[in-house]
């Protein structure tokens, strides 16, 4: 094995390969479109990026319980396309696009320099590149997970080059973006110091803090000069720590199961294979690495040991199919590093061959998803909301329950930070709001919001009461549910109903 130092610095220069990387990358997200329908977690994220590109700081437009990067980065995609003159949802679109690209690109990198080998850096991408679900928000975005695994790529990265400062500085970056996402950096970054002579893991530790305080410190410093401390505090540690429950993979393991298959589909096995092949190759590794103070086995060992917190993460809390995001990085290493171990045991010929047709079976999966699925749900979306605003004044009010895409596509502005009630933040809620939920209730009775939009599903009891005596249900999209107030007046309400009726292609308007 050539010398892991003379590797990175010859490989410290342009890489060509990054470039093809990166394009291939753009080309496979593009393909799938930018039309797809924007569900409820989608919408939080995107109108937390309007709010904050109109100079409402992070949980004070909209509190929700990830980080406030989460709610920043999509604000720069909204400001593009503001001075762009196009959508602001295509404008986030095209930004999460560009991230994703990126992560493909750091994927390459991360598996080429982790086992020296330009295959093993092309075999992970091409199975990072396969992934279903990154491919789904990769262009039907904005979603948090998307930048989360940038940042813990770069995190990833810093740690098998050793730099420890850019290593604790992209942790920060990570988990402000997505909290759980620290166990797997830290854990990573923590094993790769054992690696270190005695000597020098004290002051790597050190680079490590410094660095995950900068961001932390600015993040502190942002939100006190804008005098939204409290809304940070408890949006960012109080209610995940407090009021989010964790659900098992375990509690029903048949659904989630299902649910995974539904999100990643073919390439949910290389998932399961790049894991394993993960945890084989970190095995190995930490032998070797005692026997021969190997400090590239020990760069494996920190990634295969931060992927071991991932995975019980991931069992511990599991909500649905982007929660495996955090995950898909290590098992896209784990298939370079069995690349690499089949690449060893062939010839040059047989070893370029068997990459190259890996690199075309993963890009098949990965075409064949972004064309077959391409989703058009935004615009039924679009044209249910211009349906009922089309029958309203201009200055009719929207309040949303669960609902912000509602507020996302009309440009409303949700008359309180409040809307979601689900992860616990309905119990946060009924604690801080004077007369709980009930009172919640009755502060948008008086409110008298033109419009609500309630997320599909079973009425909460809280609001039950005020929609029963005070709204019309008139439609509904696939997601929510338009309730508009009565005194309208009959006509208008009969007309928002044929409408929407017509929008979704229902028979008849619905009932009340």
């Amino acid at each position: 094995m050539r010398n892991i130092a003379a590797w990175r610095e010859w490989r410290s220069g342009i890489d060509p390969l990054t470039s093809v990387v990166g394009l291939t990358a753009l080309i496979v997200y593009a393909l799938h479109g930018f039309d797809g329908v924007l569900t409820r977690d989608l919408g939080v994220y995107s109108y937390a990026g309007q709010q904050v590109a109109d100079g409402v700081p992070p949980y004070v437009g909209i509190l929700n319980r990830a980080g406030p990067l989460a709610h920043l980065i999509p604000a720069i995609g909204v400001a593009g396309a503001r001075v762009g003159g196009f959508d602001d949802l295509l404008g986030m679109r095209l930004l999460f696009m560009i991230i994703a690209a990126a992560c493909v690109c750091l994927v390459y990198l991360l598996g080429r320099d982790l086992f020296e080998s330009t295959l093993a850096g092309l075999a992970a991408a091409a199975a990072f590149l396969s992934f279903s679900g990154f491919i789904e928000y990769a262009s039907n975005g904005p979603r948090e997970k998307t930048p989360m695994v940038l940042f813990l790529l770069c995190a990833l990265l810093a740690v098998a080059r050793q730099r420890w400062f850019a290593a604790g500085l992209c942790v920060s970056l990570a988990t402000l973006t997505w909290q759980p996402v620290f166990l797997v950096g830290l854990t990573a970054a923590l094993v790769a110091l054992t690696g270190l002579p005695r000597s020098e893991r004290i002051p790597a530790l050190v680079r490590i803090v410094v660095g995950g305080v900068v961001p932390a410190s600015i993040c502190l410093l942002y939100f006190a000069l804008v005098g939204a401390l409290q809304e940070f505090v408890d949006a960012f540690l109080l209610i995940p720590a407090r009021y989010s429950v964790p659900v098992p993979f375990t509690s029903d393991i048949a659904k989630n199961w299902s649910g995974l298959q539904n999100g990643y589909g073919v390439s949910l096995w290389a998932m399961i294979v790049g894991l394993g092949a993960l945890a084989v190759i970190t095995f190995a590794a930490t032998r070797r690495e005692r026997r021969r103070r190997d400090p590239a086995a020990i760069s494996v060992v920190a990634i295969g040991a931060g992927s071991f917190a991932g995975l019980a993460w991931t069992l511990h809390d599991f909500n649905g199919w982007p929660d495996a995001f955090v995950l898909l990085p290590l098992a896209a290493v784990g298939i370079g590093g069995l690349a690499k171990e089949l690449i060893e045991r062939l010839s040059q010929t047989g070893a370029i061959s068997l990459t190259v047709a890996w690199v075309v079976v993963a890009g098949a999966v990965a075409v064949t998803y972004s064309v077959t699925e391409r989703d058009h749900g935004l615009e039924l979306e679009r044209d249910s909301v211009r349906a009922v605003l089309a029958h309203l004044p201009p200055d009719a009010s929207i309040l949303s329950i669960e609902a912000p895409q509602a507020l996302v596509l009309s440009g409303k502005t949700n008359p309180t930070g409040y809307q979601m009630v689900a992860g616990g933040m309905g119990q946060y809620i009924d604690d801080t709001w004077p007369g709980g939920l009930l009172g919640f209730s009755a502060w948008i009775g008086r409110e008298q919001p033109t419009i609500i939009a309630l997320r599909k599903g079973q009425v909460p009891l809280w609001i039950a009461g005020t929609l029963r005596t005070e709204y019309l249900r008139v439609g509904r999209v696939p997601d929510w549910i338009w309730y508009v107030r009565r005194s309208v007046g009959p006509a208008v309400l009969s007309a928002l109903q044929h409408a929407t009726s017509a929008v979704s292609g229902a028979d008849k308007a619905l009932p009340p």
